[in-house]
């Protein structure tokens, strides 16, 4: 039986394709890593004050792509697959509020989930309503943009190992820590009530559950793309500002106000008016980085902004109330706090 050239092509495309494309990503990734080195060309601009005002963000987003292409490559194939293969709907049977261990998965299933913490409204209020406990739910709710994978691999990429392993570390235990004490107040017993009654009937699709690898590797391509769609216009725009901050603000003040205690305290304030969407957060704090912010400072930033933005809390306040995002606010910039001091000490 001869297999027609049209189906030869879609199995190229939508099977051997991504996979092609996740292995190739993760191999640019793997060698930076071990090398130190790019595996092609990399962009080098001067000063950028030296520039005209309308080619510093073309010199900046230009050396970025260059350096950053192969990991953003892999982090967006990998977010696909992950969407793909991983059946979401499994993870709200075992959340929680009275089982301790609940808050601990929610806290690694959570960098799963490839989305800002605005993108992460919807699926926090599916986990509510379909009966998940307040507590994990919340951790679920400020682990998946703290930490998700790939703001951790390109903060590897764009700042260092250590301050990724720091921040995925941290933000584990600080949103173990806010989950289950959030647990504890009125506010969260009251939702919990609200919602007890609440049956969502989650009707089980017998073809899609009976998908095929290559259909599920079809859907994983689909995904990757939908990712790089949403990601990219917010990317290029806050290249686009950080550039003129990379090239205009002054060091001194960086060095004055960012750096100690003080920075600590400023980042974990600051982080909630200033949050930016997913990753480019991350590019926002590389530019600080070179003009001399302190990197326990940087950490708390990475940390607080993405647990307690203001768009965010605003979303999640109107499922649950003011009370609780309240609750959860306060307890993120405590903790972003205590995680950015304890890095300033112990490992600065």
């Amino acid at each position: 039986m001869a297999i027609d050239k049209q189906t030869i092509a879609n199995y190229l495309k939508n099977v051997i394709l991504p996979w092609l494309l996740l292995a190739f990503g993760l191999f640019t990734v793997i060698y930076k890593t071990a090398t130190g080195a790019n595996l092609f060309p990399v962009y080098h601009y001067g000063k950028l004050e030296d520039y005209a005002l309308y080619e510093i963000p073309y010199v900046y987003i230009l050396s970025y792509a260059t350096r950053a292409w192969g990991t953003l490559l892999f982090a967006f194939m990998l977010g696909g697959v992950i969407a793909a293969f991983v059946p979401r709907e499994q993870m709200k049977k075992y959340l929680t509020s009275s089982n301790f261990s609940s808050y601990f998965l929610a806290a690694l299933l959570a960098p799963v989930m490839t989305v800002c913490s605005c993108a992460m409204i919807p699926i926090f209020g599916g986990l509510i309503v379909a009966g998940a406990g307040v507590g994990p739910a919340v951790t679920f709710l400020l682990m998946a943009p703290a930490a998700n994978f790939i703001a951790v691999i390109t903060t590897i990429d764009l700042i260092s190992l250590e301050l990724a392993l720091a921040r995925v570390i941290l933000a584990f235990f600080a949103a173990i820590i806010i989950g289950y004490l959030v647990s504890l107040t009125r506010a969260a017993r009251a939702v919990e009530e609200r919602f007890a009654g609440v049956k969502k009937l989650v009707e089980i699709d017998i073809g899609e559950s009976r998908e095929t690898f290559a259909q599920k590797t079809g859907n994983a391509f689909r995904e990757a793309g939908g990712l790089l769609k949403k990601v990219t216009p917010y990317l290029l725009l806050g290249l686009f500002i950080v550039s003129y901050v990379d090239a205009f603000l002054p060091p001194e003040i960086v060095a004055r106000y960012l750096t100690g205690v003080t920075g600590v305290g400023l980042s974990a304030l600051l982080g909630v008016p200033l949050y930016t969407p997913t990753l480019v957060e991350i590019f926002l704090i590389r530019a600080l980085l070179d003009l001399g912010m302190d990197p326990a400072a940087a950490l708390t930033f990475l940390i607080a902004a993405p647990m307690a933005s203001i768009p965010s809390m605003m979303g999640v306040a109107s499922l649950v109330g003011r009370q609780l995002v309240f609750n959860y606010a306060v307890l993120s910039i405590i903790m972003a706090f205590i995680a950015g001091t304890f890095y300033l000490y112990i490992f600065n």
